[in-house]
């Protein structure tokens, strides 16, 4: 049996979506365009005799981390046909591209897991939940009635991107977890969710869009029940304050024929649960979201603010990258830290999936101790580490890839 691992070519490239939709059970030939196009550099292939078994691939990113921007790969596309699991193909690709990421200067890996007792295993660590609302709009309310002071417009969508890109921005740059969207992500959002496409763009008073709602709608027979008969799907939306907040749900709550309305992603800090006069009419769910892997530690922790100064020394456990199996110090001012190798005793030793829930700000050093996941030389150090620490906004990623 002969065994290749190399990028798939632009000719191959039919036959690795092939092999990704019969994985995850998608439409073949798979859907376009949802997704930003794959380049046959961004992949990684396993071949025996000749033939594709095993798929990996990761998109060349720009997230913010922390409120910094920071290179990362969206890792994508990952799977192996039936007959070739089970013999090492895929932890042959991770590794593989672990490596040739590190070289990109990708210090950071992300992913949305359709399984994630695969991707801890190698790393991988939750940094983000997924939130979701499935709502009647016209039974949710504000405990303030406060009117909001602009108004939303119903805009072509198309018409509606400059705007929509400039809020998004405005939101995005402090946060952590969100991306830096090309043209290509922002038309896969004019193609997702099924109906037809629409947006809104709220204005406030000054005339300033700070808001916007990009949704689909589509009719849903309801056999002649006096109720309304459309279901709204949001695709991607944005409120820069509490004024925006209320504009887009007052806008929201006007489609009097939408029976349900469901967003598929909602940051975990979100205020609908303190604002809201029922907030259980949200149909608020949470799941797991965006698993994040630091792949090189010295340049990932350099590339992050930090919420207070201070000094730690980690001694990281990484049995697949070894130029992260080793000790680190952390001297941060209170904003930048500098990252080098060696140190002195160590402060906190932990393995390479727990540094990445601590680094996303997804759990406390404090939390990952009581867990067992990481060691402290002294539980002062904890309350240190959780204060540097500590990110501003809660993880949030709104795209898929």
């Amino acid at each position: 049996m002969a065994i290749e691992f190399r990028p798939a070519r632009a000719d191959e490239l039919p036959e690795f979506r092939r092999l990704v939709a019969y994985v995850f059970a998608e439409p073949s030939p798979p859907r376009e365009g949802a997704e930003p196009p794959m380049q046959p550099e961004w992949t990684s292939c396993a071949f025996v005799d000749g033939r594709m078994a095993a798929t990996f691939a990761a998109y060349p990113f720009t997230m913010r981390w922390n409120g910094a921007p920071a290179a990362t790969a969206g890792v994508t596309g990952v799977g192996t046909y039936p007959e070739y699991r089970r013999q090492g193909l895929l932890r042959a690709l991770v590794e593989r591209s672990f490596a040739e990421q590190r070289d990109r200067g990708q210090s950071l890996a992300i992913l949305w897991a359709s399984f994630g007792a695969i991707y801890q295993r190698f790393g991988f660590g939750l940094a983000s939940t997924a939130v979701s609302y499935d709502l009647e709009p016209r039974h949710i309310a504000f405990e303030d009635p406060t009117p909001p002071s602009g108004t939303a417009r119903l805009v072509r969508a198309e018409d509606a991107l400059p705007e929509m890109k400039r809020v998004y921005i405005e939101i995005a740059t402090p946060r952590n977890l969100m991306l830096h969207r090309v043209p290509a992500m922002w038309q896969g959002h004019l193609r997702q969710g099924t109906g037809a496409h629409h947006a809104a763009v709220y204005y406030a008073a000054s005339g300033e869009p700070t808001g916007y709602l990009l949704y689909t709608t589509r009719e849903v027979p309801n056999w002649g029940e006096p109720a309304p008969d459309q279901e709204m799907e949001v695709v991607d939306w944005a409120a820069l304050d509490l004024d925006a907040y209320r504009g887009v749900f007052d806008y929201l709550r006007r489609h009097d024929l939408v029976r349900r309305a469901k967003f598929w992603r909602v940051p975990e800090d979100d205020p609908g649960y303190a604002l809201f006069l029922e907030p259980r009419a949200l149909r608020r769910r949470t799941g797991d979201g965006i698993y994040l892997r630091i792949v090189d530690v010295e340049q990932a922790l350099a590339a992050r603010p930090y919420a207070e100064a201070g000094a730690l020394t980690l001694a990281v456990l990484d049995e697949l990258c070894d130029w992260n199996h080793a000790r680190f110090r952390l001297d941060s001012d209170g904003g930048r830290a500098t990252v080098t190798r060696g140190g002195r005793a160590p402060d906190l030793t932990l393995p390479v999936r727990s540094l990445s829930m601590l680094a996303s700000g997804y759990r406390s050093a404090t939390e990952l101790a009581r867990w067992g996941l990481l060691e402290a030389a002294d539980p002062r150090v904890l309350r240190l580490a959780d204060r540097i620490f500590a990110t501003e906004y809660r993880g949030y990623c709104p795209d898929g890839f």
